[in-house]
């Protein structure tokens, strides 16, 4: 079942995409039985939004040797951490947003990881 985040009139939910239909899911998508309603929208009818609405975005920088040596850089002996605001996160058809004071601007494609529990000190 592929699972979506979409604005429908006054309400923003998740649903089950199928085909060209998307079926509200009758509970929260991260609970262990999650299934479709009876209703149906037409895809076209919806707003596809970003799949959650994170509290932060933590990323890594030069995460693999090709970006380090592209950008000229050392290949970091630690991970470099950064943050994003949960505003960068945003849906399918929505536009990047480029201000006028930004000289440079990279595009790349990113991999999102989203935990479901908190988790602390967790061995490898």
């Amino acid at each position: 079942m592929q699972i979506v985040r979409f604005a429908h009139k006054d309400r923003v939910i998740y649903g089950a995409l199928q085909s060209d239909m998307v079926r509200p899911l009758r509970s929260d998508p991260f609970a262990d039985n999650t299934e479709p309603g009876q209703e149906t929208i037409p895809l076209k009818a919806v707003k596809l939004l970003a799949p959650v609405l994170p509290s932060k975005v933590i990323c890594v920088g030069l995460n693999y040797k090709d970006h380090a040596r592209e950008l000229g850089m050392p290949i970091p002996r630690e991970p470099i951490i950064f943050l994003k605001p949960p505003t960068a996160v945003i849906g399918p058809d929505d536009h990047i947003i480029y201000p006028q004071q930004v000289t440079r601007l990279d595009y790349e494609a990113e991999l999102a990881v989203v935990i479901r529990k908190k988790a602390k000190d967790i061995s490898a």
